[in-house]
């Protein structure tokens, strides 16, 4: 299974113009058009699932001499753990995203766990952004003022655990994020 791979992934995006100011149904003239009118809220919400990822196993475990092992090397094509137990765990933690007593390093031998089995957790965002749009006397000059919130919930979505080599400290260990926590920017943009 390739390491892109993502099975389930839903985009749900809205925008909303607020009736209300010149042109539109509600409140179209004076001040109250004026302040009120020319708004527009905007949501994008994604899930999908979590990316594969691969474990493996340093040294020349398959006894071909071959040292390097290791996941950065060429010999993770075959230096992989041997499954002994059940990987998953009931309550993941960063500290523990899988059970590393699962897996024993192979002796003279490949190992038979698969490539990309397990899969990092699902990810869910939101980006939220309020526009206002103020006319500016001729017909096409305008300012839109622009505020945006990127995950706006703050939700911590951990990427696929970064000690994926059996046998060494730190395995199972999740140390990264899938998306960045919640970015908040301000905007103004000139049309003419």
């Amino acid at each position: 299974m390739s390491s892109y791979d993502i099975p389930h992934f839903l985009s749900v995006s809205t925008s909303w113009e607020i009736p209300v100011g010149p042109g539109k149904a509600l409140l179209n003239h004076g001040p109250g058009a004026w302040i009120l009118g020319g708004w527009q809220v905007n949501t994008i919400a994604q899930l999908r699932s979590g990316q594969p990822y691969n474990l493996v196993v340093t040294g020349d475990v398959a006894n071909i001499g071959n040292n390097t092992g290791g996941a950065g090397s060429s010999t993770r094509n075959y230096a992989r753990p041997n499954l002994v137990g059940d990987p998953f765990l009931s309550h993941p933690t960063s500290d523990e995203y899988f059970n590393i007593a699962a897996f024993a390093i192979p002796t003279f031998s490949y190992g038979n766990f698969g490539r990309n089995v397990l899969r990092s957790s699902s990810v869910k965002t939101v980006d939220f952004s309020l526009f206002k749009t103020l006319p500016l006397g001729a017909e096409t000059r305008r300012l839109e003022l622009r505020a945006e919130a990127f995950n706006v919930l703050n939700i911590a979505n951990f990427a696929a655990p970064s000690g994926v080599t059996i046998g060494v400290a730190g395995a199972g260990r999740v140390t990264t994020l899938a998306t960045l926590p919640r970015t908040l920017q301000l905007g103004m943009r000139f049309a003419f």
